[in-house]
């Protein structure tokens, strides 16, 4: 950001003529400060990166194996200004590793001069192994890591191939989100399983007559698992800061306003090294000038501003503290006008009144516009924060004067940056509304064990025999039924099951498919693919909603009877296509699916029915055999007619609702599945999604 302003200072020629113009250029500050130690921090991070953890940098950077100089510095442009390192490099006149961070870690800038070290690959590897939320002493100590391995060039390779393929690492540290997550998580186990093991240990023994565990043992055992989730739950999730940052101490915090106070005790206008650049000698003389020649007392200090310094980027705050330093040091002589400039061409400029005999609103008014610059270019960014900070100085000359004034807006107070990184408990937050949601999931828990475990009862005698056929005959099931009213996690599970399935399915059987049938089954294989797997990485994408996962199944379904009809012998098939005569091997074009549910696959008869929201009277629609045969008769009343497409028409979850939001049918959502049309022409049909999916991913 305002290195890259100051890019004129770097090189050797360029440098010293800046020096004759103006304050020396940022190499020559930065190479005085490596003279003194290897390891330079700004003290413009202390809420990142103090300039107490410099012994943490200067440990890392001996375990390179050779002279290495560390520069941290604000704002994250500095950090990929090619000509800096080599700008110091030669103020400095040493060999060695030369190290660039920004505050926030992000991509180490490395340039070598005299060693040979795979520098370049390691910052690469680093980058792309560590996740954003990696601060800059984890990045510097991590590229030293990588630097050692001896493996720098392959991690960087590898490292630029995942992110290229879209991978991500993990992150690193527990945010306050997670941690209202995790707390909300404990809240639910807390009650959620005591109350669960209660009431399924009671339901079981009712079940069975009497026979299981009693309440005198099924309370102590949920008693014991609460303790369990209640003491175990700080012991897993022990994170206690959201960063590994060192936090900062009172001196860090105030190094850069000493700094800056003493420099406006001696000159009213002051620059900061790291922005030297970016106002000429003949420029600050100008400012010197008007500033000598108004009324009240004016202090201006041309620094940077980023959330990570002691005022967390904000021009007032510094203005603030500034004040209170100078005024503890020189009494009423510390009041005046303070205006602050960020040390870039579009950044911010505060002016700020503590004691000057000025109106605050009127000058509030008049310098409205000046807070912030241009384009922020490095063309423009000198030129533009002079003429900003001369047209402010006019207006405060031009401001008419008052009683002494205080700020025309007192600034927000900072995080405090001891405490901003520090997470609240598991027991705070979200952990109390997670005590209900427990005991509320416990219940639905127990409805739907208890649900299933009946049914168990019931149908286990039946299951038995019909497995025990299935086996002998070697017949393959039909596809699993699958309720009117998915979710999108239910379908996305399914869906894999059945990509993976029917891929598997069709590499055996290709070579016995006739040329017709092959081409049909690889259609609608390859649709499904492509919609399900758009991320290629051979998954079904975590990402895909409702409607992309049921088009994709319905595919499936399709691709899987058509296959079966291709293979097996005549009148054999899978699923609900098997039962009727079903559509021969015409092309995908004449493969109808069942209107109430395209996850019954390929339609083998009609039935009058009409959809909701339809007008008119019921029309022929193509269905699957169970649900033309679930439909009333042509004497039955309309009402059971309805009820039965109520019941079976397949409804979805509308992408990006609530979970709570009511589902809404299938024809009626966005995707490959949508209803277009009227009559024939807005019959479901294989070849038709086929279509859609294609010109939707732009496949031909």
């Amino acid at each position: 950001m305002l290195l890259a302003a100051a890019a004129a200072g770097l090189g050797p020629a360029t440098g010293a003529a800046a020096a004759a113009d103006g304050p020396a250029p940022p190499a020559v500050y930065l190479a005085e400060q490596l003279r003194e130690n290897p390891v330079h921090l700004s003290d413009q991070l202390p809420r990142t990166n103090p300039l107490s953890a410099r012994p943490a940098f200067a440990e890392a950077a001996k375990r390179t194996g050779v002279p290495t100089y560390v520069l941290v510095l604000p704002g994250s442009g500095a950090a990929r200004d090619v000509g800096l390192l080599a700008a110091v490099h030669d103020r400095l006149g040493k060999d060695g590793l030369y190290v660039l961070l920004g505050e926030d870690g992000g991509s180490p800038r490395t340039e070598t001069f005299g060693v040979d070290v795979p520098a370049r690959d390691a910052a690469m590897a680093t980058t792309f192994e560590l996740p954003y939320d990696a601060g800059t002493l984890e990045t510097f100590r991590h590229f030293v890591e990588v630097l050692r391995s001896g493996d720098a060039v392959r991690r960087a390779a590898r490292g630029l191939a995942a992110s290229r393929a879209g991978e991500e690492p993990d992150k690193l540290h527990t945010g306050r989100t997670d941690r209202e997550n995790q707390g909300f998580l404990t809240g639910i186990l807390l009650t959620g399983v005591p109350v669960f093991l209660v009431a399924t240990g009671w339901y079981i023994r009712r079940l069975r007559g009497g026979k299981g565990p009693r309440l005198r043992l099924l309370v102590p055992v949920a008693a014991g698992a609460a303790l369990v989730v209640g003491a175990g739950a700080p012991l897993v999730l022990d994170d206690t800061r959201s960063d590994a940052d060192q936090p900062p101490t009172a001196a860090d915090l105030r190094a850069r306003t000493v700094r800056v106070a003493e420099g406006l005790r001696a000159d009213p206008v002051y620059v900061d090294p790291l922005a030297a650049g970016l106002l000429s000698r003949t420029q600050l003389d100008r400012l010197r000038e008007r500033v000598a020649r108004l009324d009240v007392p004016v202090r201006v200090a041309v620094v940077p501003l980023v959330t990570a310094d002691e005022s967390a980027g904000d021009g007032a705050r510094l203005a603030q503290r500034l004040h209170e330093r100078l005024r503890g040091r020189l009494g009423k002589d510390g009041d005046g006008l303070y205006m602050i400039a960020d040390a870039s061409g579009n950044g911010e400029l505060e002016l700020v009144n503590h004691g000057a005999r000025l109106d605050s609103a009127a000058l509030q008014d008049a310098t409205e516009d000046l807070r912030f610059g241009g384009d922020g270019t490095e063309d423009s960014a000198g030129e533009g924060l002079y003429q900003r900070l001369d047209s402010a100085l006019r207006a405060v000359g031009r401001a008419p004067q008052a009683p002494p004034g205080r700020p025309y807006l007192e600034p927000p107070a900072a995080d405090d940056a001891v405490t901003e990184d520090v997470l609240p408990s598991l027991y705070a937050g979200d952990f109390a509304p997670g005590l209900l949601m427990g005991v509320v999931g416990a219940a639905a828990a127990f409805g739907v064990t208890a649900a299933g475990l009946a049914a168990a009862g019931r149908i286990r005698s039946a299951i038995r025999p019909a497995s025990a056929a299935a086996r002998v005959s070697g017949a393959d099931g039909p596809p699993p039924q699958l309720p009117a009213r998915l979710p999108a996690g239910r379908l996305r599970r399914t869906a894999r099951q059945e990509l993976g399935a029917l891929n598997d399915a069709f590499e055996a059987a290709s070579d016995r498919l006739p040329d017709a049938v092959r081409a049909q089954v690889w259609d609608c294989l390859d649709a499904a693919t492509l919609l399900l797997d758009q991320e290629g990485d051979n998954r079904v994408d975590a990402a895909a909603d409702a409607p992309t996962l049921a088009a994709g199944l319905a595919l499936i379904r399709t691709g899987r009877a058509l296959l079966e009809r291709g293979t097996g012998p005549p009148g054999r098939g899978t699923g609900h296509p098997a039962r009727g005569a079903g559509p021969r091997a015409r092309g995908t074009d004449r493969i109808r699916l069942c209107t109430l549910d395209p996850l019954h696959g390929p339609a083998s008869a009609t039935g009058r029915l009409k959809l909701p929201g339809e007008t008119g009277a019921p029309r022929p629609r193509p269905l699957c055999a169970d649900c033309r045969a679930a439909l009333p008769t042509g004497g039955s009343p309309p009402a059971r007619a309805a009820e039965t497409v109520a019941t079976r028409l397949l409804c979805l979850p509308v992408p990006g609702a609530a979970r709570s939001a009511p589902y809404e049918p299938y024809h009626r959502l966005p995707g490959p599945l949508a209803a277009q049309g009227t009559g024939r022409s807005a019959e479901l049909t294989a070849d038709l999604i086929v279509r859609r999916v294609r010109e939707q991913l732009g496949v031909h």
